[in-house]
């Protein structure tokens, strides 16, 4: 049977890091998503996104797609399915808009969905700006709308995301093991 764990949370959340730990510890395959922004330094084409110009973007079909912060980013079908073709385990990371389009377009498929939360507001900065960008894009990216939005779980997540609490990794680390082993991952 075909799995999908969908990861959401605010950024910085550590959405990314748990994705890179499912795919090396419990062997799921990551569902590489489309963007039309720009490389960060040590990021690959096919690696970790399918990097766009806006014309190739609208050619594909999309489960999802939004804007963020002046760039599109979205989930093919496509994606999705070559994911599947390779391994029946696969997780992708999703803004909350993108969980409740999932939510509704694969009720055919096994899928979870975690909100991946941080209580502290510094762990949130402290994590952006490890990612090489500069302060003033990192607070300009925690001020946005959909950052603000994605900082706390939205009710009509409420009645089927679990929460998975991420200041401290370790306890993570166990909270995903008990999370994957009670919905049968």
């Amino acid at each position: 049977m075909r799995k999908l764990l969908v990861l959401c949370g605010g950024s910085g959340a550590g959405k990314t890091t748990i994705q890179h730990y499912l795919e090396k510890k419990y062997s799921f395959s990551r569902v590489l998503t489309h963007t039309t922004r720009r490389k960060r330094r040590g990021e690959k084409n096919g690696i970790d996104y399918y990097f766009e110009t806006k014309e190739s973007f609208f050619q594909r079909q999309y489960l999802e797609y939004i804007q963020y912060d002046g760039n599109l980013y979205g989930s093919s079908v496509e994606s999705l399915l070559n994911t599947w073709g390779k391994n029946d385990k696969a997780v992708i990371v999703l803004d909350t808009k993108g969980v409740l389009a999932y939510r509704q377009k694969l009720l055919t498929e096994k899928v979870i969905f975690w909100y991946v939360a941080v209580t502290d507001k510094e762990i949130f900065n402290k994590r952006i700006l490890k990612r090489g960008e500069k302060e003033e894009i990192a607070q300009r990216r925690l001020r946005s709308k959909e950052a603000v939005r994605d900082m706390q779980m939205p009710q009509q997540l409420r009645s089927f995301c679990e929460i998975i609490l991420n200041d401290n990794w370790e306890k993570t680390k166990e909270e995903i093991k008990l999370q994957l082993q009670q919905s049968g991952f």
